[in-house]
């Protein structure tokens, strides 16, 4: 039997300040996500026992440190929905987790919830904040000064089906559903040669088919074997 379609998405926003003199990417997103006011709490904290960004699918692990917050770090830093998604700072970016959906009209639904709960976060955080120190929020991929962040798409896989197949399978896709799906952007970013325009945000800034690092020399396929199910 055909296992079942799992999906959701990930969309990490841009932030800025009206006055970006000294202004805190981090502190910000954490302010941002903190103003966030449900009709009812969710008492959970985020669960990072299953988390390992160290490991890669290709059959070993790379050194480095696991994150690991403490329990107010996690309260801080992560704020559970009751719509079953997740609000929370990555690296300097505030984002917004849809919950798992079963079809793609769900995770759309999901996504334009997610949109809204950040507008009313942006009010409620610029209402404790002088005029000059005002936040923006943007949905973009790119900021226009050589900084990228992700939209991720997820989708649950048979563990049994080999990991060069979903690369053969996945890859073209990814590459040319930008010529009906790209969301654009004015000029270059990589100093490379002069574009006026082009109908993706982040192509310029990946620089190998394949790997494991998110921050540089970008991927295409991103090898992180971290599995968010049994």
């Amino acid at each position: 039997m055909a296992i079942e379609k799992i999906m959701g998405t990930e969309t990490e926003l841009g932030i800025s300040a009206k006055d970006p003199r000294g202004f805190d990417p981090v502190s910000g997103s954490i302010l941002l996500i903190n103003a966030h006011r449900p009709i009812a709490e969710v008492k959970s904290i985020w669960d990072y026992t299953g988390e390992n960004p160290l490991l890669d699918a290709r059959g070993f692990e790379v050194s480095g440190e696991r994150e690991r917050p403490s329990q107010q770090d996690n309260r801080t830093i992560n704020k559970l929905l009751r719509n079953g998604g997740r609000l929370y700072v990555d690296g300097a970016h505030p984002e917004y987790s849809t919950p798992e959906c079963t079809n793609a009209r769900d995770v759309v639904c999901y996504e334009k919830a997610g949109e809204r709960i950040f507008e009313l976060c942006l009010a409620s955080a610029n209402l404790s904040l002088p005029e000059r120190q005002q936040i923006f929020i943007y949905k973009n991929n790119s900021d226009g000064k050589g900084n990228s962040y992700g939209h991720h798409e997820n989708y649950l896989v048979d563990r049994r089906v080999p990991f060069d197949q979903i690369v053969q399978g996945l890859a073209p896709f990814l590459v040319t559903r930008l010529i009906f799906a790209g969301a654009g952007k004015v000029g270059v970013e990589n100093g490379g040669e002069r574009c006026d325009f082009q109908i993706s945000q982040r192509a310029d800034f990946f620089e190998t088919f394949i790997g494991l690092d998110t921050m540089a020399k970008r991927p295409i396929i991103n090898t992180r074997d971290e599995p968010h199910a049994d």
